[in-house]
């Protein structure tokens, strides 16, 4: 028995090991700037993968009758934009669904954003608008081009990524990009782009 609890001990510390290395990685990247960071909203009720969105749940509605952030949902917003700034990663353009759970999302987590209708999508329908703005590099404007060396947030649905970037350019398959609530995952721009990895930055 105390051999098995040695090499279970040493297993999960291997384990953590690993992921934490990938973290650091990615954090490392991440405070260089220049990629584009997709975000699935924070929790919401109700149990994952599973999500049931009320019949009256619709963009631009923050009543009772759309699905919203839960308060763990806010806290874990809290928790992204405090870690952010933690880490000094640098934030450029920030865009969100216009649904209620996104736009609360980017609020708490990084205050200033564009809301914008691309970033809903219909599930099985490619979403070009998405694809392209994650080959593209974070510039200074949209009349100056100089790379901003900041990085881009887009905060959606986990549809929107699985439509946005199945695409042969990125090369994946809906399983390897499901996201948890509140889960990131990091692409790096350009004509074929390279999904770096995912990240809880929470």
């Amino acid at each position: 028995m105390q051999m098995r609890g040695l090499l279970f001990f040493a297993l999960f510390s291997l384990m953590w090991t690993s992921s934490g290395a990938q973290d650091q990685g990615l954090i490392d990247k991440l405070q260089k700037g220049g990629l584009n960071i997709f975000i699935r909203h924070a929790i919401t009720p109700g149990q994952d993968p599973i999500k049931v969105n009320p019949p009256t749940d619709r963009p631009f509605d923050c009543s009772v009758g759309s699905r919203q952030l839960s308060k763990e949902g806010r806290e874990q917003s809290k928790r992204i934009a405090r870690r952010i700034k933690e880490l000094h990663i640098p934030i450029g353009d920030v865009y969100s669904s216009t649904f209620c759970r996104c736009e609360e999302t980017a609020k708490l987590a990084f205050d200033q954003y564009t809301l914008t209708k691309w970033l809903i999508v219909r599930p099985g329908v490619f979403n070009p608008e998405l694809d392209s703005a994650l080959k593209s590099v974070p510039t200074q404007g949209l009349l100056n081009k100089t790379p901003s060396r900041k990085n881009n947030v887009y905060v959606g649905h986990g549809v929107t990524l699985t439509q946005g970037v199945l695409s042969n350019d990125f090369g994946l398959s809906e399983s390897k990009i499901f996201l948890e609530e509140g889960e990131a995952v990091l692409f790096e721009p350009g004509d074929r782009p390279r999904m770096l990895g995912k990240i809880k930055l929470y």
